[in-house]
């Protein structure tokens, strides 16, 4: 479970304390990536109302950004941490953006009807999840046909001197999230196997590559994060598909 796993990963007891450092490590570090994924799945998927699904929202950051690019559509972002869901909740009323609907639940057990989002996304959860075989079939039950995917994490094949760069710029707590992430990463090969098992015919497992036009377009985020350019893509994966 995510909440019990946020807790290992940065070594503190308390869910509450352990949800903090996350949001210290999420603005220090991830928090440029959203901007950036959103602008592409925008490109990718030019509709305007569209039914979106972010699984492991954790802070909701993601889902907040795709709610700019997508302002008309509805927007549901599940955890199963409802400290981490307090703080999304929260952070969301204060930047005064709607229209999502955060949930407490599990990728396992999506409380939702088959063939019901055009788009389903996540960040740094794959590795949290040890039956991903049961949450992949989740994600093909409850896409509509020719709704895509995008799932984003770490990965195993992560260059260690890359891996040692990154987190030499870490606080400890952060440090030790970060390597223990790396460590349970699922391979790109696994990833990319698993989509074949399960018959899925159009799909694509490789880094992240963006356009000039979403690169031009975040340049101001580019400029004062810490944690991307061509050495964080070699240690991030992208899965994509479409059902």
């Amino acid at each position: 479970m995510k909440s019990r796993k946020i807790k290992e990963e940065f070594g503190i007891d308390n869910e509450e304390l352990a949800v903090r450092e996350y949001f210290l490590l999420n603005k220090e570090f991830m928090n440029a990536n959203y901007p950036l994924i959103s602008s592409k799945i925008k490109e990718t998927l030019d509709s305007e109302e569209i039914y979106i699904l972010d699984i492991g929202t954790g802070l909701g950051s993601l889902a907040r950004e795709l709610r700019k690019k997508f302002p008309s559509s509805k927007i549901w972002a599940v955890d199963i941490s409802s400290s981490m869901l307090d703080y999304a909740r929260r952070i969301s009323f204060e930047e005064e953006i709607s229209n999502i609907e955060f949930v407490l639940g599990s990728a396992y057990e999506l409380t939702f009807k088959d063939s019901f989002f055009d788009l389903i996304v996540s960040f740094g959860v794959l590795h949290h999840l040890k039956n991903l075989r049961k949450v992949f079939l989740e994600i093909k039950r409850v896409l509509k046909k020719g709704g895509l995917a995008f799932l984003y994490d770490l990965h195993k094949e992560a260059p260690q001197e890359i891996v040692t760069s990154l987190s030499s710029k870490m606080n400890s707590q952060s440090k030790k999230a970060f390597l223990e992430s790396v460590r349970e990463a699922y391979s790109l090969n696994y990833l990319e196997n698993l989509l074949k098992d399960l018959g899925v015919k159009e799909y694509r497992v490789s880094f992240p590559n963006y356009s000039r036009r979403v690169i031009l377009e975040n340049k101001d985020v580019l400029r004062t994060s810490n944690f991307l350019g061509k050495e964080f893509n070699k240690i991030l994966g992208e899965v994509y598909f479409k059902k």
